[in-house]
């Protein structure tokens, strides 16, 4: 009864808030349109890396950070539009090659937010897209596996060096026997200079990750 009741719900809300592309805006039940998302090919890259980083093994992203892509993620993140996270979780759900990778590891961990800052954005938006890969790839979640522990300055304000000492030892895992021996992969939205990855990875590999990838949805 109550997955009846939840599902009528879903179908209220599908008809008072209809599905719509993230980018044109018309309604669509996969939140992105065909003529959309052909006219976003251009920025696809569907890269998975070998890295030389000693805390994690891969780097995979799906599109460059340009142009369309830019824009969206930038509204995704400051103009209050949460709603984007379904069309960018889509895009990934349609990239077979990214989701075969996915698939080989135990659990998905979104790269967190400090708790004052998410509380004024209202939305982590790395879990929001994370959290949506995992339920459609049947991978575990652990948004609280991983947790930030000291407020940092903006990253985009900052040159690769000031980056790296921002984030150090800004992280923490509190649930060590979650990770322990598992294959993780870290998400987060966008990859700049690699410092905010690098430096989650290396906490949850010190807390006994058994290997760690590295997921971005853009790369810049």
């Amino acid at each position: 009864m109550p997955q009846i009741i939840c599902s009528l719900f879903t179908k209220f809300l599908d008809i008072i808030f209809p599905p719509k592309c993230g980018f044109c805006g018309k309604i669509n039940k996969d939140f992105i349109c065909k003529k959309c998302e052909n006219e976003i090919k251009y920025l696809k890259k569907d890269c998975i890396a070998k890295t030389n980083n000693v805390t994690y093994k891969y780097h995979l992203y799906a599109y460059k950070y340009e142009n369309e892509i830019r824009e969206k993620m930038l509204q995704f993140k400051f103009n209050d539009e949460p709603e984007l996270a379904e069309t960018f979780s889509k895009l990934i759900i349609k990239n077979e090659k990214i989701c075969r990778f996915l698939e080989t590891y135990d659990i998905i961990i979104p790269v967190p937010m400090h708790i004052k800052k998410q509380t004024i954005r209202g939305y982590n938006q790395a879990d929001l897209i994370a959290k949506k890969i995992a339920k459609e790839l049947h991978i575990e979640y652990a948004k609280d596996a991983l947790i930030k522990i000291r407020k940092t300055k903006t990253q985009s304000s900052l040159n690769a060096s000031q980056r790296k000492s921002n984030v150090k030892d800004a992280y923490d895992c509190k649930i060590k026997e979650k990770i322990k021996d598992k294959k993780v992969i870290l998400f987060d939205d966008i990859y700049t200079t690699g410092s905010t990855v690098a430096e989650c990875a290396k906490v949850l590999k010190q807390s006994g990750a058994k290997e760690i990838s590295v997921f971005t949805f853009a790369k810049d």
